[in-house]
């Protein structure tokens, strides 16, 4: 994981990436003109004929506690975590 990117003068204010292989994930902060948070994530991952296909999520504030409880939940069965009952 690579360092944090502290941002001004746009309406994203925190930025952080994922180098994996071919892909590359962007986790960005950013806040509507009400002063909302939402978390855009984005995934940019290279094909094999070299051009460039772009995938990107927005979770919204009042979202983000389901989302990273079923986010939790997924990493547990994926990783098996749920069966030592961590």
């Amino acid at each position: 994981m690579e360092k944090s990117i502290p941002l001004d003068g746009s309406n994203e204010f925190y930025s952080t990436r994922l180098r994996a292989g071919r892909r590359t994930y962007f986790f960005n902060v950013k806040m509507t003109k009400k002063g909302e948070k939402y978390m855009v994530l984005n995934e940019i991952r290279k094909k094999d004929d070299e051009t460039v296909e772009r995938t990107r999520i927005m979770i919204f504030e009042e979202d983000i506690y389901g989302f990273f409880n079923k986010f939790k939940e997924t990493f547990d069965v994926m990783t098996g975590s749920e069966k030592k009952g961590e």
